[in-house]
């Protein structure tokens, strides 16, 4: 699939592009790389800055293993390769990469999904309805990468650029027609998507995350508004209409609605919306409502549970239904899913209580799956969470709160603590719970295969533990090492030694 290319093909469209060499512009470009690890002779090799190093100081070591040319930002002397200077290394990476691999996302019918919650099953409905209306379909996100139904190594929620052409050429060749992908707001700002030929891009919500990334609250939603303020710019040269699907119960919605460059479709519960439910039911079993649409009206019984999932549903329907798919083919689909990995994920070996692993790492998120419990649980909520080392930390003592607002007792533990102290996470979280005034009604448990052994051991019949933060993740990340942990698996153990079940 990779092809050699000539660095001027690559530099063409290009903006203030210092070249240094001699017939520099008839180099042989045979790969891309932006690690050096990952350099072959006759690639070239992007100089990336990160929050921990800086590519400008591996120019060396790229060259040694046989980067042809090397693109930089700063003023500075290249030995062995040709230097390529530019004003944004990111934003050239991605359109080389564009170009490099052909410009496959022009040859397909592109989905993107941002929001700080619900993107993994928005993606997931999406796909699973234009898989069932016949398409050959791609997937890209937190949980899964695969094209036509084959597996593909998942290498971040939203891939760096080379990373990411890449995949779609391989989409392509698989004779995928139709892509569905998770964006993140990691992947906005540092322009992975720039480049990227989206016919539709969908927001679910945006509530606080990653502002240790971010650094506050403007620049994560204003990088969530850059693939609204994207769509049908200058990379997009193709003649099909393009949709932005926007949440219009979001409290952000008017800010995305003005990025939008082009025709958007609003859902949401509000009258206004022009995809809505109606009716609405949140049960046990699963949720129900009517939906309303410019397309027709339909009643719709879904397996997932949660208000939350009626945005999900809502926004999966809205955006298939744009990409010309029947409402019959869009219920059948909705309705057979019986849920998404880690996503309120029941385990389930025929105790009298629920188990629910959920990916919930925010504090919205957190919210979201408790007051869904609140609706149907009889017994009581027994939750078990933590927080994230090396991540933000405004939200550990918010989610404490939470915590302790809707649960009948919490299990304070492990998340991935990272490169941080487990015990001053947990301090953090805690301070939230004490401000609630129900003390006694939470314990401190730092290893987290005791946690959720003690959640399950306290369970009684028609009690809900609710396993929080990991979801569909199978490790646990350190400071100095990583293991193999499933809170799946570890729930499905403790489980079937409480029940004697071999």
């Amino acid at each position: 699939m990779d092809n050699t290319f000539l660095l001027r093909e690559l530099l063409k469209d290009l903006p203030a592009v210092a070249l240094g060499g001699e017939r520099a512009a008839d180099l042989p470009v045979r790969g891309l790389a932006h690690h050096t690890d990952k350099v072959e002779p006759g690639f070239i090799f992007f100089c990336l800055k990160g929050s921990k190093s800086d590519g400008h100081n591996y120019i060396d070591k790229a060259v040694d293993a046989g980067a042809a040319a090397v693109f930089v930002e700063k003023e500075l002397e290249v030995k062995g390769a040709v230097k390529v200077r530019v004003p944004n290394v990111r934003l050239a990476m991605a359109a080389v990469s564009e170009k490099y691999y052909g410009s496959p996302s022009r040859e397909m019918f592109l989905v993107g999904v941002t929001g700080t919650n619900g993107k993994t099953t928005a993606t997931y409905l999406i796909e699973k309805t234009m898989a069932a209306a016949g398409h050959r379909t791609g997937l890209l996100g937190t949980v899964k990468c695969k094209a036509a139904g084959e597996s593909l190594p998942v290498l971040a929620t939203t891939p760096e650029a080379p990373d990411l052409q890449k995949i779609f050429r391989a989409m392509r060749y698989r004779g995928v027609t139709h892509t569905v992908m998770e964006v993140s707001s990691h992947a906005l700002e540092l322009n992975r998507i720039a480049g990227s030929d989206f016919d539709i891009a969908v927001h679910t919500n945006v509530t606080e995350d990653h502002l240790d990334f971010h650094q506050d609250f403007q620049r994560y939603l204003a990088a969530k508004g850059k693939l609204f303020s994207q769509m049908g710019g200058s990379f997009y040269k193709g003649k099909r209409p393009r949709f932005v699907v926007l949440n219009m119960d979001d409290p952000h919605f008017d800010y995305l609605l003005r990025q939008s460059t082009v025709q958007p479709v609003t859902y949401g519960l509000s009258e206004k919306a022009m995809v809505r439910a109606e009716e609405i039911s949140l049960k046990k079993e699963g949720i129900r409502f009517k939906l309303i649409s410019p397309w027709g009206e339909e009643r719709f019984e879904l397996r997932l549970v949660g208000k939350f999932n009626v945005y999900n549903a809502l926004a999966a329907a809205a955006a298939c239904m744009l990409a010309g798919i029947d409402m019959p083919t869009i219920k059948k689909t909705l309705q057979e899913v019986e849920g998404i990995p880690g996503r309120f994920e029941r385990v389930d070996l025929g105790q009298d209580y629920l188990v629910v692993v959920d990916y919930a790492h925010t504090a919205d998120g957190l919210e979201n799956i408790l007051q869904a419990a609140k609706n149907f649980v009889k017994g009581r909520i027994i939750t078990v969470f933590g927080c994230g080392g090396d991540r933000d930390r405004s939200k550990r003592p918010v989610m404490g709160r939470i915590a302790a607002q809707y649960s009948d007792y919490c299990i304070v533990t492990s998340d991935n603590p990272r490169g941080e102290d487990p015990w001053q996470i947990i301090r953090e979280i805690e301070s939230g719970l004490l401000e609630s005034g129900r003390r006694n009604r939470h314990t401190i448990q730092v290893d987290r295969y005791e946690a959720i052994k003690l959640g399950i051991e306290l369970a009684r019949a028609e009690d809900i533990v609710i396993i929080a933060g990991k979801g569909h993740e199978n490790y646990q990340i350190f400071s100095d090492h990583t293991i193999h942990f499933c809170d799946r698996e570890v729930a499905s153990e403790i489980l079937k030694n409480r029940l004697g079940v071999r």
